[in-house]
């Protein structure tokens, strides 16, 4: 991980004496970035590890983009970083993107870090694979780290075709022994290993059909590497879990139909790994009502289904529901609300999102997770207890 570190670094220190070299000062480029506090409070007190029911930390944004080369090239940097007071896991600095891009005619050449996110459903991401999942900011793996590729994309009359040459792999990120929420068993960050002998090095190669046939847009995808998901094996010696990374073999289709005020979607993959295949599948519709009241509201409904046909996988018959209102103001005030339901016994989880820009330059976001009535036996028993309240202030520059 140094290494790639390094390499960031280095690559960075080279564009930006790129942009203010005597040749680079005459470029046109865009900077812009933001820095954003943020406090967390769980309402049922200390966690189950004696962990902090205050949970705050900082997060800062910077972006810039230039085209190159006659407006034919393009580079484009996105930094995060971190600092969180109770988890060291979740104080981290990631590049989401560190690329150069060539446009030809027809194609586009990347090369660098990139943010690649495939996919349709609200809830479910099954296709998604590219990148991996930084579970120390979300446990819905909806937060993802830069994935270092080449990358070629030819667009033709019959469709788009994209490939990915991925030759760095980069573990998953979990909550550390501060982290809240986190598994029942602490993480061993220091045990990993890998079906390749390659280990992290090893290549991933991933590609990508897609197309539009009248009001239905449809993709289909093929990734064989690492899995980004660890298989977690509890270690007798430290009681801690160690990580394996087998290799995957996965093929995906995602749909999308815009009927009216109705979208429907659809995703679905088969994978093998560990020698063994399974079948997964998620969809829903999302309607929503445009001018609410004749007003500039619009409300929406969102309903999903997730089905898997492992037996011990813990998500494998769950649902979702949800309300997205949008007021369409000048202050883009938005709130999504709904439920997560396991359709296999008692275990259901509310989250609430609002955010609503404060002036040009600042915006609030308020979050709560909420647990509901969760059986001992369910994999989510675990973060029974933590439920939390979180608010965030972005000042954007």
């Amino acid at each position: 991980m140094n290494r790639v570190i390094q390499i960031y670094l280095i690559n960075t220190l080279f564009f930006f004496l790129l942009l203010y070299s005597n040749k680079a000062l005459s470029f046109e480029y865009n900077l812009y970035g933001s820095i954003q506090p943020e406090y967390s409070l769980f309402i049922d007190g200390d966690g189950r590890h004696n962990q902090s029911r205050e949970k705050p930390s900082i997060l800062g944004t910077a972006n810039f983009t230039t085209f190159i080369q006659d407006d034919n090239a393009k580079i484009s940097i996105s930094a995060l970083s971190r600092y969180d007071r109770e988890d060291h896991n979740r104080s981290y600095f990631d590049f989401q993107k560190l690329k150069y891009e060539y446009y030809f005619d027809d194609a586009t050449i990347k090369l660098g870090n990139e943010i690649v996110f495939w996919g349709v459903n609200e809830s479910f991401h099954l296709v998604d694979i590219i990148n991996q999942s930084n579970l120390a900011e979300n446990l819905s793996g909806t937060k993802k780290l830069g994935q270092p590729m080449i990358a070629a994309s030819f667009y033709r009359d019959f469709g788009d075709v994209d490939f990915y040459f991925l030759p760095y792999f980069r573990e998953r990120v979990f909550p550390g022994a501060n982290g809240r929420p986190r598994l029942k068993l602490e993480i061993d960050e220091n045990s990993i290993s890998y079906e390749s002998s390659k280990s992290e090095k090893h290549i991933d190669l991933a590609v990508r059909y897609s197309l539009m046939i009248d009001d239905f847009d449809i993709g289909f995808s093929h990734f064989y590497g690492h899995s980004r998901n660890p298989k977690l094996i509890i270690n007798q010696s430290s009681f801690k879990l160690d990580q394996h990374y087998p290799l995957l073999s996965q093929t995906g289709i995602d749909i999308q139909a815009t009927k009216d005020s109705w979208l429907y979607k659809f995703e679905a993959i088969s994978a093998e790994l560990m020698s063994e295949r399974h079948l997964s599948a998620a969809g829903g519709l999302e309607y929503t009502y445009y001018g609410l009241n004749n007003s500039s509201q619009d409300l929406g409904l969102i309903i999903e289904y997730l089905f898997d046909d492992r037996n011990d996988y813990p998500f494998n018959n769950e649902g979702s529901i949800g309300l997205r209102w949008t007021r369409n103001d000048i202050n883009s005030s938005a709130l999504l609300a709904g439920s997560i339901i396991d359709l296999d016994g008692n275990s259901n989880q509310f989250f609430i999102e609002y955010e609503q820009r404060l002036k040009n330059d600042f915006k609030i976001f308020v979050e709560a997770i909420i647990s509901g009535s969760i059986d001992s036996s369910d994999y989510n028993y675990a973060f029974k207890d933590d439920s939390n309240f979180k608010i965030k202030i972005a000042k954007y520059f």
